[in-house]
């Protein structure tokens, strides 16, 4: 009995599925400083390229509801720690089958959406991950450890109103210690924050223009992309001391 042919563009779809899941298997890790001037590179990421970047786009013919956008929020350095943040935005699946396939990339990145373990609560709905990154100044990519700060699934992402702040206070390294990170999200029309520490001193995060590189700083706020509701802001203590509040002063 003879088998017939091949179905030729099944399998070569299925095998581009393949490589580019597993190229990105690894890109949860893929933050390093590189060079004097504290510019973000984007190892091991699809059109990496030093700025704010996405994996790369999906082609006409194809959605890639496998692969996240990744914003890269912030970065730098205090003391002997580097840190870095950022904001993974998976797309809504049209279909079960599509939801199934999203599932199973997730869980290749060591992520698990927000809903109630059934892929088909995902069609139709966003699912965004806050990712914060820590490790000794000097450390490999590897050795930089990874925690989950927020995540979401959602069919209309949270969205601030009027001035309003939603802040994520951490700590800076480990799961315990002072909140001396904050991430949260503002209004897409703010320009600046002020954090404010418990010591009385406040450090402004400033709005980035899209597009631009991600440099070493220890405030900023930026946008995400696939996250339109709202732009996500970083502060980093300059101290040991801990988060007190954040307000919306520009």
């Amino acid at each position: 009995m003879e088998t017939g042919e091949a179905p030729v563009d099944a399998v070569v779809r299925a095998g581009r599925r393949h490589r580019a899941r597993r190229r990105t298997a690894t890109a949860v890790a893929a933050v390093v400083l590189a060079g004097t001037a504290g510019t973000l590179a984007l190892t091991n990421l699809p059109a990496g390229n030093g700025s704010s970047a996405p994996a790369e786009p999906a082609p006409a013919d194809e959605r890639r509801v496998f692969l996240p956008q990744i914003s890269h929020v912030a970065v730098g350095t205090s003391g002997d720690v580097r840190w870095a943040v950022n904001v993974q935005v998976w797309p809504a699946p049209h279909d079960e089958a599509e939801a199934v396939e999203q599932t199973e990339a997730m869980t290749d990145w060591g992520l698990t959406p927000v809903t109630s373990g059934s892929p088909s609560d995902l069609v139709g709905r966003t699912s965004y991950f806050v990712i914060r990154f820590y490790g000794p100044e000097g450390a490999s990519d590897d050795e930089l450890t990874s925690r989950l700060v927020d995540s979401g699934t959602t069919s209309e992402p949270p969205r601030p109103k009027g001035t309003g702040v939603e802040p994520l206070p951490q700590p800076l390294t480990g799961g315990d210690g002072p909140h001396r990170l904050v991430i949260g999200t503002v209004p897409t029309t703010a320009k600046q924050v002020a954090c404010h520490w418990k010591d009385g001193s406040t450090t402004l995060a400033d709005r980035a223009p899209d597009n631009t590189p991600v440099r070493s700083t220890d405030a900023v706020i930026r946008s995400v992309r696939g996250y339109p509701a709202a732009n996500w802001f970083v502060c980093v203590s300059p101290g040991s001391a801990a988060y007190q509040s954040a307000e919306v002063t520009g």
